[in-house]
């Protein structure tokens, strides 16, 4: 293998290590977090999660964004350090500004997380949030430095603190005010210790470097992404709320639980789309389109395989929940598709982040959004939770297809569009099987999909085979070579 690739498969597999070890306590997490919490419990305190996602990434204001695309051309006179410290500054200035103005409508915004009103809902909220915020640019840093192993540190901390230290409240006030309560004190504090760990990264005079040119580059860049922030939250979260209101409280946390389940195919995504983005800004101008068209036929083949996996899997796993939230079983699989979608989204619609037409991306999630609304409000009352994850699987489809038509058309990618029906083929079939078929035939006609898919990804399989193996001997050799 030649050089090149063994180093993007190593550090994609760095850089999947935090996924895979969140996956692991995530695993751990939910039968407890389950039995511990009541469904109408859990639902507001994954609506909490929710809304302070919304907040956190809309007082972004596109600056993340901004600060990736820029980290190897700094524009203007910035470093690094001084462009890192504009873009931060910028973002937690607008956290607090947003706090304040909310502050004036907290009965409103804690009542509808907790359905009642109450003031450290509220002041959890923003200080979660925040703390988000920082934590966002913190964890950028390592991964644009491609440091694999600090943001791997950074992230399983993250991950112990997020999932599972917040639960032991739940052995004494198992209520989802205890709950986020915690998690807010935990998460704060682990923010100030990276903050405290990272401080060098700052650079207190960065207003001196600061110069027009680098503010028009970066607000050019980052303003169209701003709303793009409140449309990606929609898109994500129209389907928990939308429950919400039609059908309380209970109904969100079941299904939001099997959300929770069916990111275990960030497995896969977050740990490519961490390394992906920094590769191909890195290398779009010298690699050979070709080789960004095996890694969209390789990520096509992990995410299908990997989610019909799970998919046969479920029975085992839906074992591990409290009673009460085991009907989202029949609705499993099409929660799956849209992360699928998304990062398959990564690979074919490149051309809009590398042609810097980031308008382009809040149209497309504008269309996710209004169509992802649209099916809610047509399937929930019809099917209530299987036709809120239908919806969101429709939308997360129809999303790629445009995504991946507008990325062709700026930079070429793809030779062929098979892989896409594949992969969105299968999984689609899977899904509706395991909706509308019971027992024994279940389980067959899974099988078949899952074996027509070996078959399809055939060359796939034995691409990742033979590099899997060629890494695991490069490694053995490099240990053996250090031992003599």
């Amino acid at each position: 293998m030649e050089q090149s690739k063994k180093k993007f498969l190593k550090n994609m597999v760095g850089f999947s290590m935090v996924t895979w070890i969140s996956f692991v306590l995530g695993f751990i997490a939910s039968p407890i977090a389950t039995r511990l919490f009541p469904t109408a419990e859990m639902g507001k305190l994954n609506l909490f999660n929710s809304y302070a996602s919304l907040l956190s990434s809309i007082c972004y204001l596109g600056m993340d964004q901004a600060f990736v695309r820029f980290f190897r051309e700094t524009p203007g006179k910035s470093t690094k350090k001084s462009l890192f410290t504009f873009c931060v500054s910028v973002a937690l200035g607008f956290s607090l500004l947003s706090t304040l103005v909310l502050s004036f409508f907290w009965k409103g915004v804690s009542t509808e997380i907790v359905g009642a009103a109450d003031a450290s809902v509220f002041i959890c909220l923003g200080l979660f949030s925040f703390t988000l915020v920082i934590y966002r640019f913190l964890s950028l840093c390592y991964r644009m430095e491609q440091n694999a192993m600090l943001y791997t540190i950074q992230g399983v901390l993250h991950a112990v603190l997020t999932k599972i230290a917040y639960l032991f409240v739940g052995f004494t006030n198992p209520t989802g005010k205890a709950a986020l309560v915690m998690l807010t004190v935990l998460m704060g504090l682990l923010t100030l210790v990276f903050v405290w760990l990272q401080r060098t990264r700052f650079d207190v005079h960065f207003a001196s470097l600061t110069d027009r040119a680098t503010v028009t580059a970066v607000g050019a860049f980052a303003l169209p992404l701003v709303p793009l922030s409140l449309l990606s939250w929609i898109n994500s979260y129209t389907s928990p709320l939308v429950l919400k209101h039609l059908l309380g409280y209970s109904a969100t946390g079941i299904y939001t639980s099997a959300l929770g389940l069916a990111s275990t195919i960030n497995i896969i995504q977050t740990g490519f789309n961490t390394y992906w983005a920094p590769y191909v800004l890195e290398n779009y101008q010298t690699d050979d389109s070709r080789r960004f068209y095996t890694v969209h036929r390789l990520m096509a083949c992990l995410l299908t395989l990997f989610g019909l996996g799970i998919t046969l899997l479920q029975t085992p796993v839906f074992m591990l929940l409290g009673k009460a939230y085991r009907s989202s079983v029949v609705f499993f699989p099409f929660l799956f598709l849209s992360p699928i979608c998304y990062c398959l989204g990564e690979t074919t619609g490149m051309g809009i982040t590398i042609s810097k037409k980031t308008y382009w991306t809040t149209i497309i999630f504008l269309f996710s959004a209004i169509v992802n609304i649209a099916l809610c409000f047509v399937f929930i009352p019809a099917m209530g939770m299987s036709g809120a994850a239908l919806a969101s699987a429709l939308s997360a489809v129809l999303t790629l297809l445009l995504r991946t038509r507008v990325g062709e058309h700026y930079y070429k990618v793809l030779s062929s569009y098979r892989y896409l029906f594949y992969t969105i083929g299968l999984m689609g079939a899977a899904s509706f099987m395991n909706l509308y078929l019971t027992g024994v035939i279940k389980y067959a006609v899974l099988i078949g999909i899952a074996l027509l898919a070996l078959f399809l990804y055939r060359g796939e399989i034995r691409t990742l085979w033979t590099a899997a193996v060629q890494i695991v001997q490069s490694v053995l050799k490099r240990k053996k070579g250090g031992a003599a």
